[in-house]
């Protein structure tokens, strides 16, 4: 399922530019080779601005040579970026999170017997054992983190690594959230924006996350204060995976 972008930086007018230098490429390349195209990226999550290019994926039959200007090039002043495989050896090959994700975003635009289809419908969905991992894993080490490994470090003397935990373990969190909304973890550059964007959220997610993540000194009552507005955020949520994952916490941190 695509995330509703709702950039504040997006332009309508840049955005039609840019699908349709898309298409007018895509259309030009299509060839007996080309087993399919996809457009990926800012075009099909509807924004589109000027920090943002165009991704095209091609699959090409195995062995083929296929003329194309290169893996970067410009059309128009918009960078286009090209993601060139052979369709054969992607049916094998291990994708990644943040390939799925991207994919999951992705649009079909040349796919005459289907293949296409049908290889990003293996390959991209959320797993039930995936969701399952990251609820667990999500909910256990960012408490780790942020409950714990805090005062590890605080009893170390070092409050810049104190303080780094609770970025750390914010991930895990968004991780465990991706989970229990069924759906993939976004990529890096993107995680903090589609978490925001999901249905199952604590209370004032974003309201909290700006105050955990809003850092006025190095200090112990600082990270005290970052680390209870975590923990309560935390502790809302808790019910809500141990019921899905069929759990106690207690049991998830012996599994993970």
């Amino acid at each position: 399922m695509i995330t509703k972008f709702l950039v504040q930086s997006s332009s309508p007018d840049l955005l039609e530019k840019a699908k349709n230098i898309a298409i007018k490429f895509a259309q030009t390349t299509i060839c007996d080779d080309i087993v399919g195209i996809v457009f990926l990226g800012a075009i099909t999550r509807g924004y589109f601005d000027r920090f943002a290019d165009i991704d095209i994926a091609i699959f090409k039959k195995q062995g083929s040579q296929i003329p194309l200007p290169g893996k970067f090039f410009k059309i128009d002043d918009i960078e286009v970026q090209l993601w060139l495989s052979d369709y054969e050896s992607e049916q094998d090959n291990s994708w990644d999170m943040a390939r799925r994700w991207t994919y999951s975003q992705g649009q079909i635009y040349f796919d005459p017997l289907g293949k296409i289809a049908r290889l990003l419908k293996e390959k991209v969905p959320l797993k039930p054992d995936e969701k399952k991992w990251l609820m667990m894993s999500g909910l256990t080490l960012s408490e780790w983190y942020i409950n714990r490994l805090t005062d590890l470090w605080v009893e170390r003397g070092n409050m810049i690594s104190a303080h780094h935990m609770i970025d750390q373990g914010l991930i895990y969190f968004c991780d465990m959230l991706f989970g229990l909304n069924d759906e993939l973890v976004a990529d890096m550059k993107w995680r903090f924006y589609c978490v925001g964007t999901l249905d199952r959220l604590p209370g004032n997610f974003q309201g909290r996350i700006k105050e955990i993540m809003t850092l006025r000194s190095f200090s112990l009552e600082d990270l005290n204060r970052r680390k209870k507005a975590f923990m309560d955020m935390w502790q809302e949520m808790r019910p809500s995976i141990e019921k899905e994952v069929q759990l106690s916490f207690d049991e998830m941190v012996e599994i993970v």
